[in-house]
């Protein structure tokens, strides 16, 4: 019986170290994968601070709208207040360089970026927060616009797997629509 106890014992002490080594192995492995597919993401980009603030030096002006356009190769999309007027400005988020500029035109029966910067009462990091206490996630995209006369700063929020689209009135800070992305 001492015979048949102690064989039983090995077996779960085996059975036990198997499970254990697994277990490290995977956490090793999937810890492993997610530490380089950030790496992979962020590898020798710019930050958003860096880029907003190289442009700026760069071309004498404000950063009034920002954007991150994860396409390869990724760029930052920004609009740039300067002495000249308002510029839409790409810009590689890993080498820094500028990929394109263009000066906006005010003719356009839309409301201009300078009208619709002036007019909006909340601000970009006001509307970043409004919207985060809707859906608590990773801000992807957000942008100035009108939609139907409405000044608005329309968000994409990563949460997870899943992303919302989040629109935030941009004279009152009202969420107007917080929808789940198919």
């Amino acid at each position: 019986m001492k015979k048949q106890w102690s064989t039983i014992k090995e077996g779960i002490i085996q059975r036990k170290k198997v499970i254990m080594t697994v277990s490290a192995a995977s956490v090793l492995l999937f810890g492993g994968a997610a530490g380089t597919a950030v790496y992979a993401v962020n590898k020798g980009n710019l930050s958003e601070d860096e880029a907003v603030k190289m442009i700026s030096e760069k071309l004498g002006g404000e950063v009034t709208q920002f954007e991150k356009d994860w396409d390869q190769p990724m760029t930052y999309e920004m609009t740039v207040k300067t002495k000249e007027g308002y510029q839409d400005v790409n810009v590689d988020a890993e080498k820094g360089e500028i990929l394109s500029r263009e000066m906006e035109d005010g003719d356009d029966e839309d409301m201009s970026t300078q009208q619709a910067v002036e007019t909006a009462k909340v601000s970009r990091d006001q509307a970043e927060k409004i919207a985060l206490k809707a859906v608590d996630g990773q801000v992807t995209d957000m942008e100035l616009d009108s939609e139907s006369g409405t000044l608005v700063y329309e968000l994409e929020i990563k949460k997870g797997l899943k992303e919302y689209d989040v629109v935030v009135d941009a004279t009152t800070g009202k969420v107007l629509k917080n929808q789940l992305d198919d």
